[in-house]
């Protein structure tokens, strides 16, 4: 167990050396903060790329009330509908950036 741990921790240190005064339950302590700081950081990115492809095809569109979340006039139901149909392009989208 204590083999597994180390091995979860080296995994999300990015820091080099940063944590090698630390103690091991200290460093597990602090891994859900790191892990949720790289999916912010990644989220980011990916969002970031995916609002500039939309812009670069509806450059005169004011995309800032998304940042808002859903319209209020949507429904649950067609929000649905709209990620359904979206996730093949999402798929798509990944896939061109991992290239």
């Amino acid at each position: 167990m204590v083999a597994a741990a180390q091995v979860l921790v080296e995994t999300i240190d990015s820091e080099e050396g940063s944590s090698n005064n630390k103690s091991l339950v200290e460093r597990l302590e602090e891994a859900p903060k790191k892990i949720f700081d790289v999916m912010m950081a990644t989220s980011k990115n990916y969002l970031t790329h995916m609002i500039g492809v939309v812009k670069s095809y509806l450059s005169h569109f004011n995309l800032t009330p998304i940042a808002k979340g859903i319209a209020p006039t949507c429904s649950d139901e067609k929000f649905r509908d709209y990620c359904k149909e979206s996730e093949v392009i999402a798929e798509e989208i990944l896939k061109n950036m991992a290239e």
